[in-house]
């Protein structure tokens, strides 16, 4: 529904001292200390006790994770072997999914570069390390931990379920769009059963030549026309950014019918157009020899961090079928969506806070197979349950990602 004058001024207002508050803290060691702690007061804390558990810890032991020398072998190999540079092409889209719904987050493509250096320009890397001293995220030294780099751009799209109307529609979600660049850290000690990712974007609501580019791909596809964009949130252009953390832990790895497989927990936190904290359990099962640290493009929320991917296995050890398939489960508590909610701008059509559902759950399943030049195809279906509680938009969503990556 559109929202009242009175109410607009009150979400501005919240939304104002929020970012405030977000400024000061980069001005004041105290009040950056104090966001540290909200964003990562889950996995902020070295797990100290049970890194020296799995270090120390023998084969017999009952704290010790279960494992067979083959899968041992197999991710000393693959952490001294692998060769993190190469480019990856995402592509989301519902019909993908093979539904027949061109609605909620309909679109979005993204080109990732990733590399053990700095990938894109060197002040968002530099911008995203200061960030990461400040808050105190990730390891006290970095000096024996391995770290990887990745520089995303892309665009993601979200529509209301009739694209033929050209007046607002109050009843369903708003016409959306974000352009955005985004840099992503992730740092691992080969002996820990702990990684640290972050990532710094920056973007742009409301691009106005989305537009335009969303009408001609559906005029190419035969599809009909999204004629409510004059309705879009941040009509015109609106800056944006995002700062998301990611404590990942290994919980199990062994060998199932000869082949690796490995169970992580993800803590996770933001703060920006989206807003929000979650817990996310992930699991993976095939002969690409990934190591369970490494971040692909099977996770994905809405721009948030970069994939940072390492080559795909031993094609010399591998002579039939390389894949890999992945399955996971993420709850989200969200407190701010800047999609639905808009930002600093008037929009036509916004959701105040007690519109919006706070609580999410994502569900996914994908496979990754590798072809003997290291090109690996991904194909992933994705399931989120509704993200607003009034109208219309009060429905779950499904939608599907394909990925191509080259690792050299």
């Amino acid at each position: 529904m559109i929202m009242s004058v009175r109410g607009k001024r009150r979400t501005r207002l919240k939304v104002i001292n929020f970012l405030e508050s977000a400024v000061g803290a980069r001005l004041n060691r105290r009040a950056a200390s104090l966001l540290a702690a909200m964003l990562v007061a889950a996995f902020g804390a070295p797990w100290t006790k049970a890194a020296a558990d799995t270090r120390g810890g023998s084969a017999d032991g009952p704290s010790s994770r279960v494992r067979t020398a083959e899968a041992l072998k197999a991710e000393l190999r693959d952490t001294r072997s692998m060769r993190p540079r190469g480019w990856i092409v995402h592509l989301d889209n519902d019909l993908f999914a093979f539904t027949d719904d061109d609605r909620d987050y309909t679109a979005g493509v993204s080109v990732t570069l990733g590399g053990n250096d700095s990938a894109g320009p060197r002040v968002f890397t530099r911008a995203l390390e200061w960030i990461d001293r400040r808050v105190g995220f990730g390891p006290d030294s970095a000096a024996s931990h391995e770290t990887l780099r990745s520089f995303e751009t892309g665009l993601v799209l979200f529509t209301p379920q009739d694209l033929d109307a050209r007046e607002p529609l109050t009843e369903d979600r708003p016409y959306a769009n974000l352009g955005y660049f985004s840099t992503s850290r992730l740092v691992h000690h080969p002996g820990e059963p702990v990684a640290y990712q972050s990532s710094l974007t920056i973007g742009v609501l409301g691009l106005p030549f989305v537009e335009e580019l969303h009408r001609r791909m559906h005029v190419a596809f035969g599809s009909r026309e999204p004629m409510g964009y004059a309705h879009e949130i941040s009509k015109g252009g609106e800056p944006t950014a995002r700062y998301a953390v990611t404590r990942y832990r290994l919980l199990g790895s062994g060998v199932f019918d000869g082949r690796p497989y490995h169970t992580r927990l993800g803590l996770s936190g933001s703060i920006g157009y989206l807003t929000e904290a979650s817990a996310g359990l992930e699991f993976r099962w095939g002969n690409l020899h990934t190591p369970w640290w490494s971040s692909t493009p099977l996770v994905a929320d809405y721009a948030g961090h970069p994939p940072i991917r390492l080559a795909a296995g031993d094609a010399a050890e591998s002579d039939g079928l390389r894949f890999q398939l992945s399955a996971g489960v993420n709850l989200r508590v969200r407190a701010y969506n800047a999609f639905l909610q808009g930002q600093f701008r008037s929009s036509d059509v916004t959701y105040s806070s007690t519109d919006l559902d706070h609580l999410l759950v994502e569900a996914w399943l994908g496979l990754t197979t590798v072809l003997r030049n290291d090109l690996s195809i991904s194909y992933t279906v994705r399931h989120q349950t509704e993200e607003l509680r009034v109208g219309n938009g009060a429905r779950p969503f499904t939608w599907a990602g394909i990925a191509i990556s080259q690792q050299f």
